[in-house]
Formats: C-alpha cells, structure tokens, sequence
C-alpha cells in the first residue's frame, strides 16, 4: 500500500506546550504504526505560520488562522469567518464532491482545501476542545472547532479523533450538536472516564475507545541555554504553573490572591523555592500564562525564592524543567502530565473536569482541587499530604507510567485500524477495485 498522507487538524498553537506535546505524541505514535511509518503528515495550526519552525512536518493554515488572520478586529473576523470561509468552503466542497470541480476561492483558502481534499485521512488533534461555557457565545467557538474537522468529511474522508476530553457544554443544543458530528465519523478516542460516560449515554454508532494523552510518550529534553532556577539550598523546590481562566475579575483575583498566599506560605513555613513554569506564551491569542504568574508573584513579599520562567521553551524542556521539581501544584492539565510522567508527586487545580478524569485514571482523584472553590487552608492541606504520600505516590508512578504510555502508544494503532477498516469498506463498495 502507498504511504498514505494524513492532516492533522484542531492543533492550535506550539506556544502552547500542552498541544505541542500531543502533536508531537501523536506523529510519534502514528509513526510507530506500520500503516502511517512512512505517512506524508501535515498539520493545520492556528499558529500558522509560527508553528512552521516548531514541528517535525509540514504545517498549514487552519480555519482558525485564516479567520484571526483577516483584520485586527475579532468582530470582523468573527464576521469573515460567518459569511466568507464557512459559505465558500462549504460550496467548494459541493463542487468537489459532485465532480471533483476545483471552484476558485482567494489563495489562502484554496490552498487549505486542496490539502483537505489530498489528505488519505484526516485526524482532529487530541485535547478539550470540545466543550463550551457559554450558550451563546460558545456557540462559534464550538462550530469552528467542529468544522475544521468535520470539513474533511463533507469531503468524504475518513476522519479520526485523537485522545479527547469532550464537554461539558453550556446548552443542550451544543451537546446535541456535537453528538450529531461524532456520529458521522470513524473513531473517537477519549482520555478518561468522564468523557467516555458521556458518550456511552449518547450511544453514537462511532466506536469509541479510551486511550491516554499523547503528551505521556513526549521525551524531556533540558534546556539548550543555562537555565538558572532559584539555588534551593537543600529546601524544597516547588513547580507551579497558574492561567488565566475566569471572565469575571473578582473571581481571578480570589483565585490569584489564594496562589499568592500559598506561594507565600511555601517560602515562609516551608523553606520551599518556588518556580512558576508558564505553560502557555502565546501572546497573540491573549493567552499567557506569564501575566498570571507575574500578578501572584507582584502579592508575594519573599520575592528571592520565587522564580517565574519567562523564557520561550520547546514542551520537552518546559517537561524536563517539570520533572527537576520536588512537587508540583498545576493548573495547567499538561503541566501535570509533565510532572507526573516525570515521577513528581503533583496536586492539581482543576478548571474542567478533563483534569479530574486524568488524575482519577492514574489514581491519584484525590489529589486534585476544583478551581472554583480553591481556598487557602484547603490547598495548604492537600500540598502537606502529598508531601507526606511522596514516596508512595512516587512508586505509584513508577508502577503505573509505563501502562499508561503504552496506552498513548495504543491510541496510534486504533487510528491506523480505522483507516484500514474505512479502505476495505470503501473497496467493498467499489467492488474490490
């Protein structure tokens, strides 16, 4: 068989170390697949064209890129999105459908779909993006991150998704809606339990299997440059990773407030070092983990022993810098995976339940702590017992990591099945030709 070419959609940004480390997961899992060792892999990014640098294939403009790359204004964008990309994407797919008719369309979009239409199979990259926290505003957030996948079978291409956390969702409408999509495609893979309960009550006809996060199989990697983290002087040293999350004000400063005074409670009882280690610096699309951490730390008296990494890393050294910490307190979901994959007890601040439902697959539910009732007394609580569970859950990771990176590992074979399963159902139908 000829080594296919596969798309990779929904990435967003490799200035987001977390979907960096599935991307990259996920080519080394399909790559260790004898379907896909030799596949032509193009990924279409959000990031386009920063990300062409950052990963080992092509990349290519997403919907996503070419509706934020139209004006400054996310209005307009909004609006470009709404009666220009989604209207003439979808007339050229009718076109291409009916006749292979290759209908003019501006340079850009053109050049995305050709790429859909010369893609063998199309996967919608891992993560939890499939979830809304607004009725109406969530409404094209939702319909754009859908598209971008579900374009590929209007096309009638096989299409696969990678390792999911799926919902909640703010309107019944939305679930409806997604439920409709998943229908129409050939696998869904999720990553933990709450998103598989959820979809063995929708009882879509798609097979659904559950997998573990492509970021568990990404290699760590140290720094290229000197790094100098705080010298601890034989104390603790403690990663952090904070966001910011909540739309309303008063809530992200209790939130940032309560981070401050358990970092200040670190330094002061502990004799911790404390080091914040931004997950996400994408500036551009107004997500940066660094003015969080920059706003507890400004709340922080002892400022000599707290440290915020401002440096542009690669996610194999944000993991290694993870893995050198005594523990670790994310809120960021792939900071922990870094953490946790690296054997560093971890307690988790929970901003949807996908966090909740990775911690619980690893056994470790108890160590995790819902960011809307995040209170001091009861962070202080839970970073003391794991400190005291430390070598025990540290055997506990040892124990269980490698099962859990041979299921990352799984999740690539399950897709290679998929597309085999979709090439005999389409040689059947032809009459083996």
């Amino acid at each position: 068989m000829q080594a296919p070419s596969v798309l990779i959609t929904n990435a967003y940004s490799a200035r987001n170390r977390g979907d960096a480390a599935i991307i990259l997961g996920m080519i080394e899992c399909l790559r260790r697949t004898d379907v896909f060792r030799d596949a032509e892999i193009r990924i279409s990014t959000a990031d386009h064209p920063a990300d062409s640098a950052r990963y080992p294939a092509q990349t290519v403009p997403s919907f996503h890129s070419l509706k934020n790359g139209f004006s400054k204004s996310p209005s307009a964008n909004l609006l470009y999105f709404l009666v220009v990309l989604l209207p003439f994407s979808l007339l050229w797919a009718l076109a291409w459908r009916v006749g292979k008719f290759d209908l003019p369309l501006p340079t850009a979009l053109h050049g995305l779909m050709r790429t859909y239409a010369a893609a063998d199979m199309v996967v919608a990259a891992g993560g939890g993006y499939l979830y809304t926290t607004s009725a109406i505003h969530g409404n094209v957030v939702l319909l754009r991150n859908v598209y971008c996948f579900f374009f590929a079978v209007l096309l009638g291409k096989p299409v696969s998704l990678y390792a999911q956390s799926i919902g909640p969702f703010a309107g019944r409408w939305q679930a409806w809606f997604v439920r409709l999509v998943l229908s129409t495609v050939s696998l869904v893979e999720v990553r933990e339990e709450v998103s598989r309960r959820l979809l063995d009550g929708w009882k879509i006809p798609t097979p659904v299997r559950l997998v573990a996060d492509a970021a568990f199989v990404l290699d760590a990697h140290p720094p290229s440059d000197d790094l100098e983290i705080v010298e601890t002087s034989g104390g603790l040293t403690v990663g952090i990773t904070v966001r910011k999350w909540f739309r309303d004000r008063e809530l992200q400063v209790g939130y940032e407030r309560t981070i401050a005074a358990f970092v200040g409670w670190l330094v002061e009882e502990r004799g911790a070092v404390v080091v914040f280690l931004p997950q996400v610096t994408y500036a551009d699309g107004y997500d940066d983990d660094r003015e969080a951490a920059r706003d507890v730390v400004a709340s922080v008296t002892r400022i000599d022993r707290v440290r915020v990494v401002e440096d542009e890393l690669a996610a194999a050294e944000v993991k290694w810098l993870c893995g050198q910490m005594d523990f670790f307190v994310g809120t960021r979901m792939h900071s922990n995976i870094f953490a946790l994959s690296s054997g560093v007890p971890t307690l988790a601040i929970a901003y949807q339940p996908k966090t909740e439902g990775i911690m619980s697959g690893l056994g470790l539910g108890e160590c995790v702590l819902r960011i809307e009732d995040l209170a001091l007394d009861e962070l202080r609580r839970a970073f003391d017992d794991i400190v005291d569970r430390g070598p025990e859950i540290r055997d506990q990771l040892c124990s269980t990591m490698r099962e859990i990176q041979a299921e990352a590992l799984e999740a690539g074979r399950l897709i290679g099945e998929a597309f085999i399963g979709w090439k005999d159902q389409q040689d059947d139908a032809g009459g083996g030709r």
